[in-house]
């Protein structure tokens, strides 16, 4: 499953967090505003529906004829329409007024002597309804306002919060991309300082310039966390070199006597003669593993540098699988090429390129009963070379252990056979690595265990 990045989600969390708040603070604002708005409009309108009673009551007093009249001038300069009522009977009201608009608890209530006022909605129009009683007159005034205006305001209101809220959340974006970038811009630079130390760049560090306290911690921790760490593995490298160099001493005086004792082997009794054939069989392991330490050693220090060379592929697989099998004395095996390969270059250390064929081949004669072929194809800008063999074969559990230092798998084991020393294939490894290149273990077209080698092509076929 993929890892979400950290960026993202910061930058996201920063968005949501803004456009939550904002549109809270909208809302608010938006009911607090529209509340105050209507109670506001409620209040004058009340007011103006107890003088507008006030002169409905005059005019029936004085000249009803003229209350028609009254009620048309009140809804033009209110713009409210005006019912009144007496004794039950509708008596006159504005034009176009409607009863519809009034409900039958607030005339219930106005006829019982109450003054009454409510609020509804009506197919989405807010309408303020006030009934007053007149009881001199035994009458009943009700004045219906039309708050049309207001919510015209309170939709420009909310137009204008939506808007802000919405520049809110983009404005919390930015902050939060600002935010994110200062933050994860440390923990970059720590990864990419991290991969390559790992990749062999042991003199990186980190290097960080008006940095938080936090920021300049984790440098400072990092940095002392590296040198540290390449101390260490400085005084492991100068151990192991140092101790294979001690031991090559008395390890050549071993195999000089071997070697004598070998040369008069006929004097010695059986059990002599036995003993001698396990000393030798050690002592050749011996031999190997100071050799493997010291050239590990070696290339951990950097005491040997890569002499890098542009070399043909082809010639040079054929004079490694040679080299190889005369040093051990082992049947060459059969080098295969591929017509699609041409005659490309690699770019490797000759000595250290023959060293990893060397290995493989004798591995698989350890451990596979010899190598069948050593076969080159390319695979696209790569040559790929595939020592293969007729063996068991290397279980898929084991496949990326084999190249750790001194692992020996179950077929050494399961075999019987302790005569490697562990250290064979993890050089393989590293030589592969310092080429620009990778192996891997497959299965072999013959039944047995393939070890691919990838290196790039640095140059097209030759002329």
């Amino acid at each position: 499953m993929a890892h979400r990045s950290l960026r993202l989600r910061l930058l996201v969390t920063f968005g949501l967090g803004a456009l939550v708040l904002s549109s809270l603070f909208a809302s608010l604002t938006y009911i607090g505003v529209q509340r105050l708005l209507i109670s506001n409009q409620q209040q004058t309108d009340l007011r103006q529906s107890y003088v507008n009673a006030a002169l409905v009551r005059s005019t029936l007093y004085t000249s009803p004829a003229q209350l028609a009249n009254l009620l048309n001038s009140i809804q033009k300069a209110t713009s409210s329409i005006v019912l009144v009522q007496t004794h039950h009977q509708w008596l006159a009201r504005s034009e176009p007024a409607s009863t519809k608009d009034v409900s039958p608890q607030i005339i219930k209530l106005v006829n019982q002597g109450h003054a009454t006022q409510q609020t509804l909605i009506v197919n989405g129009e807010i309408l303020f309804v006030v009934g007053v009683p007149i009881p001199a007159v035994e009458t009943q005034v009700f004045e219906v306002f039309r708050l049309s205006s207001l919510e015209h305001t309170l939709r420009v209101l909310l137009l204008v919060l939506a808007a802000g809220a919405l520049a809110t959340s983009f404005i919390g974006m930015g902050g939060g991309l600002w935010a994110t970038r200062r933050a994860v811009r440390p923990l970059e630079e720590v990864s990419l300082a991290a991969a390559k130390i790992a990749a062999g760049a042991l003199t990186t560090r980190l290097v960080v310039t008006q940095a938080d306290r936090e920021v300049q911690q984790l440098t400072e921790s990092f940095n002392e966390m590296v040198s540290r760490l390449v101390d260490r593995l400085e005084r492991d490298a100068r151990f192991a070199s140092d101790v294979s160099h001690e031991l090559r001493s008395p390890l050549t005086t071993l195999a000089t006597t071997a070697s004598v004792l070998q040369q008069h082997r006929e004097q010695l009794s059986p059990a002599g003669q036995e003993s001698l054939d396990l000393l030798l069989a050690d002592l050749s392991i011996f031999q190997s593993l100071v050799e493997d330490l010291l050239e590990m050693a070696r290339s951990d220090a950097g005491a040997v540098p890569l002499v890098m060379e542009k070399v043909p592929a082809t010639e040079l697989l054929r004079q490694s699988v040679r080299s190889a099998a005369a040093r051990h004395a082992l049947v060459e095996p059969v080098v295969e090429v591929d017509e699609s390969v041409g005659d490309p270059l690699v770019e490797v250390d000759r000595r250290r390129f023959e060293r990893v064929i060397t290995n493989l081949i004798d591995n698989a004669h350890r451990y596979a009963e010899g190598a069948v072929a050593v076969r080159m194809n390319r695979v696209a800008n790569y040559l790929a070379i595939n020592v293969d063999d007729a063996g068991p074969g290397v279980p898929l559990d084991e496949r990326e252990h084999v190249f750790e230092r001194f692992f020996r798998g179950r077929a050494a084991h399961d075999r019987g056979i302790a005569r490697g020393t562990g250290l064979g294939l993890a050089l393989v490894r590293d030589h592969v690595k310092a080429f620009g290149g990778t192996i891997a273990v497959l299965e072999s077209d013959d039944g047995g265990a393939r070890f691919q080698i990838l290196l790039p092509i640095v140059e097209g076929d030759r002329e």
